[in-house]
């Protein structure tokens, strides 16, 4: 559920799920960068008791990010129009969701029709999710799987520097498929300086 921000920080606990042996939370500050940027900063800790020393970390996050006048770079990017799938040239590709695996960062366009409702977003994210969990499952791991529904053609494909999940029109075959991914992964090379933060500053 959105959680709609005020003008202060504030602290929320969230209990984990098995990924530790007894319950514990992880507790997030979530807060604005700055009154005039349009972007929430969220720092988590398995520390409940500091609050007031994530709120200082934030301040010297937004004053390096100031310096270095990142607050109008972050505030530009963020009132630009999302990237399309349709943009990348590849005609029969509706979406993709990419994870480079050295950065641990995910990139996907903007959602256009016919996933651009609330409905049909949650649907598709589910079929990714789905897909995740037949390329991961614990008995029988895959690498490469195509799938073919009513409403698209999924692909989904994981290697040891990238996992990827791609939504065709619903008549596109697993060759077609393949080779339009392959297409993808070039313009996603040629863009990744752009897509990624390949060298992250410290703070």
């Amino acid at each position: 559920m959105p959680m709609r921000l005020g003008p202060l920080s504030s602290a929320r606990g969230r209990c984990l799920r098995r990924s530790v042996v007894h319950c514990g939370f992880l507790h997030g500050h979530v807060s604005y960068l700055s009154y005039d940027c349009q972007a929430c900063l969220l720092l988590l800790t398995v520390d409940r008791d500091v609050f007031f020393i994530l709120s200082e970390a934030k301040q010297k996050i937004v004053e390096k990010l100031r310096r270095g006048n990142c607050l109008e770079a972050i505030n530009e990017s963020m009132n630009r129009p999302s990237f399309l799938a349709s943009q990348v040239g590849v005609p029969e590709m509706r979406h993709f969701l990419y994870k480079c695996k050295s950065t641990a960062q995910f990139w996907s366009p903007g959602l256009e029709p016919p996933y651009h409702t609330a409905e049909e977003t949650e649907r598709l994210l589910g079929l990714y999710q789905a897909l995740h969990h037949r390329l991961h499952a614990a008995s029988r791991p895959l690498k490469l799987l195509h799938q073919q529904l009513d409403k698209e053609t999924l692909l989904a494909w994981v290697t040891s520097g990238f996992e990827l999940y791609v939504t065709f029109e619903p008549l596109v075959t697993k060759h077609s498929a393949i080779n339009a991914v392959n297409k993808l992964l070039r313009w996603i090379k040629k863009e990744e300086e752009r897509l990624f933060i390949l060298n992250a500053p410290t703070f």
